[in-house]
């Protein structure tokens, strides 16, 4: 079907059934064959048709049924040039004597469906049409009598990038451009019987290029939403021309929603600047052409030969990771230099950083070393390494604040230039820049950020997300390797609350659930309060004894219960926690090692209620915490109501 123009316009397509004649008698029709139906396209998209020989699938069942109880399973229908939908050979349909049915429809059609799944995959996107995945099951209650159309309305269950490419004087055509996506999750499992996508952990770590046209002006891509996923935290997109490359890394995944399109102006150009893309707002809308941010791409001239390659992604989000520190001096008074620094602002931001600093009541002489874990550039071509930085109070950054290099065979450690240094006078931080290690292709490597202070000026150094992307067969290796980011570990991502009960009087409760297969320590683990709404976390603000650190242990697939000391109306085993002291406009926020990673309500978002009197329990269909509060993803019940509290169900 032209599922491709839905696609790039926005639809919901109408399929309408069509009783040929009474079928009381359960007689056959069209050559025994069944019911036909007839396509109507939304006035929205008017003029847009399936294309010959689409198949979709087709289940009915008795009003109220469940697809396993299907009286017509899986059946298939294919689309004819004159719109019309007909049962392929022995699959038609037919109308029962009496009573009333339900419908769920679906494309692109398979036969194989196991436990009324099928699986997803958007590895190949070359043609749209066969990977836009659509639903009908708003179907029902159709009276066996009925003579009249009967309509299906299908919506888009994944996701949908645009991106439309211009260039300017410095580029001569866009002919032969390709981008590439890296961070999706490719493959996951469509339930028919409820709707609900889940993607595979782990899939997330394949090259896939767009759709791009023939002029290289527009690119498109359908994707798994990342609500779907555990492990879409972060899209690249890898720009590629005339043998020069970008890479631009879109670090929110939780704009691609389902059923939702994301539109991007990326302006292509070469300078002799180095590289830089920014990227404007995106605008994320129901399935229609509208364009959200600008992305500028300069490509900075260099010839990028084989495949690239991330070698070493550290963004230092929950420890230092797999750096060492050599304290070649410490401070007066002090027992370190660099040190992992991670929290929460009171905006509600969660940052995280190295941090190096010798001001102890003062400046004080030292020098410190972090250094990075072996890099393995042997197999080659190009090496670049780039991070972000921040240097305050700074004296003389540029001998300072340095970066060194050595080979891991012999150890002769050589500076080498930082290209973009900070201000020095302020908290603005900054890009390095692409830092060229092609001196060190074919060689195993280390590299260490150097802080030296004097009691003249003892700077504050942050270092942010530190990247080496390599180039060649086979580009490198980091030993030992990185840890994953928060969300990203093979399997589910990590604990979230499943359960807020905000009952009457004191009757307050949290249900927190380990998705994992692993038992899981919770001294990790903090919940805290966001009074009224306010500007910031209790434990910084005034209302520090709201904020309460968990311990114990959590096992695999199960659930732990926190409630208010003077809670009485659940008879099942939980933990007074002084965190459990909300009402119903006092966001709740878990975090991990100062980091938030779930949260029900908006933090700083005032004082008006938002879950008063109720219990909210979240779907079955999340599968990992939210940092942002989506009110989507949770069912409300009535208050008082703990009638599922300390189980938790998830698909």
């Amino acid at each position: 079907m032209k599922i491709s123009n839905l696609l790039y316009m926005g639809a919901l397509s109408t399929l309408a059934l069509v009783s040929c004649t009474n079928n009381d008698d359960n007689s056959e029709w069209y050559g025994s064959e069944g019911i036909v139906f007839t396509t109507a396209i939304q006035s929205r998209v008017s003029g847009n048709t399936w294309n010959a020989n689409d198949e979709v699938g087709i289940y009915m069942m008795n009003a109220g049924g469940t697809i396993d109880a299907a009286t017509a399973q899986n059946k298939k229908y294919i689309a004819q040039t004159n719109g019309t939908l007909t049962a392929a050979s022995g699959n038609g349909i037919y109308l029962p004597e009496s009573g009333s049915v339900d419908f769920i429809a679906y494309y692109p059609y398979t036969t194989s469906v196991s436990g009324n799944k099928i699986a997803v995959n958007v590895s190949d996107q070359s043609k749209p049409a066969a990977i836009d995945l659509i639903y009908s099951n708003g179907t029902k209650g159709v009276a066996a009598t009925t003579s009249s159309n009967i309509s299906l309305t299908f919506t888009h269950k994944l996701s949908k990038m645009t991106i439309n490419v211009s260039k300017d004087a410095t580029i001569e055509t866009l002919n032969g451009l390709t981008i590439d996506m890296n961070g999706i999750s490719t493959e996951g499992e469509f339930n028919l019987g409820n709707g609900t996508l889940t993607a595979t952990a782990g899939t997330n770590q394949k090259d896939v290029a767009m759709n791009v046209n023939a002029e290289g002006t527009t690119a498109t891509a359908i994707i798994l939403p990342t609500a779907a996923s555990t492990d879409q935290t972060a899209v690249t997109l890898k720009f590629n021309l005339a043998g020069k490359s970008y890479t631009y890394t879109l670090t929110d995944a939780s704009i691609f929603e389902e059923g939702k399109n994301v539109t991007f102006n990326a302006n292509l150009s070469i300078n002799n600047g180095k590289p830089v893309v920014t990227v404007g707002t995106a605008t994320i809308e129901d399935w229609t052409e509208k364009p959200g941010g600008d992305i500028n791409v300069d490509f900075d001239g260099e010839v990028q030969p084989g495949k690239e390659t991330v070698v070493l992604d550290e963004s230092f989000a929950t420890s230092q990771g797999n750096f060492t520190i050599e304290d070649k001096q410490l401070p007066e008074g002090g027992s370190y230099v660099w040190k992992h620094d991670a929290g929460t602002t009171t905006g509600g931001t969660p940052y995280y950083y190295m941090k190096a600093s010798a001001f102890i009541s003062g400046a004080k002489a030292s020098e410190s070393w972090l250094i990075s874990p072996e890099v393995d550039l042997s197999t080659a071509t190009t090496a670049t390494l780039s991070f972000m930085h921040i240097i305050n109070h700074a004296g003389d950054m540029k001998t300072q604040q340095t970066l060194w290099v050595t080979e891991t065979s012999t150890e002769n450690w050589q500076q080498v230039a930082i290209p973009n240094y900070p201000a020095g006078n302020n908290w603005d931080k900054v890009s390095s820049g692409n830092i060229d290690l092609s001196a060190y292709t074919g060689k195993k490597i280390k590299f260490a950020f150097k802080y030296v202070s004097t009691t003249a000026a003892a700077a504050t150094w942050e270092v942010y997300d530190v990247k080496v992307i390599a180039n060649g067969e086979g580009g490198g290796t980091v030993t030992p390797e990185p840890d994953p980011e928060p969300g990203t570990e093979t399997g589910n991502a990590d604990l979230f609350i499943s359960e807020y009960v905000e009952g009457s009087s004191n009757n307050k409760y949290i249900e927190i659930y380990n998705p994992t297969n692993e038992v899981i320590d919770l001294s990790a683990y903090a919940i805290d309060l966001n009074t009224n709404g306010g500007a910031s976390w209790s434990k910084d603000g005034t209302g520090y004894s709201n904020y309460s650190e968990l311990s114990g242990t959590i096992a695999a697939k199960s659930t732990i219960v926190y409630k208010n000391s003077n809670a009485t109306i659940y008879p099942g085993e939980a933990t007074v926690c002084n965190a459990i002291n909300f009402n119903g406009n006092d966001p709740v926020g878990l975090f991990k090692n100062g980091v938030l990673i779930d949260i029900i309500g908006t933090f700083n978002g005032g004082s008006a209620d938002f879950a008063k009197d109720v219990t909210l329990r979240r779907k079955s269909n999340v599968t990992a915490p939210s940092s942002t509060y989506n009110a989507s993803q949770w069912e409300t019940l009535s208050k008082d109501d703990v009638s599922g509290l300390g189980n938790h169900t998830m698909d």
